[in-house]
């Protein structure tokens, strides 16, 4: 997805979730990259789509967080959702689907 197509996802209403996780260099376990998912629901709301965040539109959807709940704070990740995505997800997406993305 194109940086400009994310930037609009990231300010439009829909119900979305953002996935922040560190990656570690092979060769130095102290050099950490912060990255970042945007997860939102298929038009047939019946699969979780993942969208990588382009590395140029990183500072622009942190600026935007504060509109944003977190819900989920673990040793390298970080969830943050809008409009009640975890419960939209848990009414439409079926199990074997959610159970697909953890499993990744």
């Amino acid at each position: 997805m194109k940086s400009t197509e994310v930037k609009k996802l990231i300010d439009s209403q829909e119900p979305i979730a953002i996935v922040r996780y560190f990656e570690w260099a092979i060769f130095s376990k102290s050099y950490t990259n912060s990255r970042y998912l945007l997860l939102r629901m298929n038009r047939n709301r019946n699969k979780i789509k993942e969208v990588r965040v382009p590395d140029d539109v990183t500072s622009f959807l942190v600026s935007r967080l504060d509109n944003f709940k977190k819900v989920c704070s673990e040793e390298g990740c970080t969830v943050w959702e809008r409009m009640a995505f975890r419960e939209k997800v848990k009414e439409f997406v079926p199990e074997s689907k959610i159970a697909q993305l953890i499993d990744k």
